[in-house]
């Protein structure tokens, strides 16, 4: 049986704080469109591995869940990022995410940070 929508959406944050990102990958259309407040989109499966894998300014952290809503093809959830920035700053920050789903994986990504982006 097919992971349900919500348990990807809770696998990725899993995976993005383990660093595992062909995971993360993995659970991507390839002709996705992420979208960051205050930054470009990020389009397409080679520039959402170039973003993870050398643009990101996370060192390390974790993602805690707060809450996670279902409905139809969308994923919405938010919660606290609490980690260190590659500048070895300390960050705490609000988060929430709308996750748009094709198939059985992530298609369209939304991303707003209520404190700060990061």
């Amino acid at each position: 049986m097919a992971a349900s929508r919500e348990s990807t959406v809770r696998e990725y944050y899993e995976r993005v704080d383990a660093a595992d990102y062909e995971a993360v990958f993995d659970m991507f259309c390839e002709d996705l469109v992420y979208e960051r407040g205050g930054t470009e989109a990020i389009v397409g499966m080679d520039e959402f591995k170039r973003f993870y894998l050398a643009d990101r300014i996370i060192e390390s952290g974790r993602h805690d869940v707060a809450s996670i809503v279902e409905s139809g093809d969308w994923v919405a959830a938010r919660g606290v990022f609490t980690g260190q920035l590659k500048t070895a700053e300390e960050v705490s920050v609000n988060w929430a995410d709308f996750h748009l789903f094709r198939g059985g994986k992530i298609w369209r990504r939304y991303t707003y940070f209520a404190d700060r982006a990061i």
